[in-house]
């Protein structure tokens, strides 16, 4: 999936843009493959009403930890553009960087993109995620509140 999303949307203008795009395609692919996956299900779960209580501080902990990956990873890919490209080698590295090219089978694209994606699309769905239960459990009672109806007022 990282292969075809950095194929659709290869570097021509720049490189850290072309990331950021593959990355969300690439988690939008993913939550497409889960909902398929999880439409063909054979046997169906009983509904049970889960409990939602306002999310504590691991949530935001761990969407902080997703979006300052996010940062990084493509904060790198934007200090550093021209990393990972065989351009610049000269001997006995460039044939080893264009042995690494063909391994892979790219040759417009740094391999480093691939890593990127890779590595991008799950911090970028856990940050979604995170997002989606804040919005999912808004209004609702904090998990220290068992007697609380909700936090509106009501």
């Amino acid at each position: 999936m990282a292969a075809l999303t950095a194929q659709v949307v290869k570097p021509v203008i720049n490189q850290a843009f072309s990331l950021m795009i593959a990355q969300f395609l690439g988690t939008g692919a993913c939550f497409l493959l889960v909902k398929l996956l999880w439409s063909v299900q054979k046997t169906k779960p009983e509904p049970s009403l889960p409990s939602l209580r306002r999310p504590d501080a691991k949530v935001f902990r761990g969407m902080g930890i997703c979006l300052s990956f996010l940062i990084v990873i493509d904060g790198l890919f934007f200090l550093f553009p021209d990393a990972g490209k065989c351009a610049h080698f000269k001997g006995y590295m460039a044939d080893k960087c264009a042995g690494q090219e063909i391994f892979i089978g790219t040759h417009d694209l740094p391999v480093e993109i691939y890593f990127g994606v890779v590595l991008g699309v799950p911090a970028l769905a856990g940050l979604i995620l995170g997002i989606w239960a804040l919005f999912r459990t808004a209004g609702l009672p904090n998990a220290d509140e068992p007697g609380a109806k909700n936090s509106a007022g009501g």
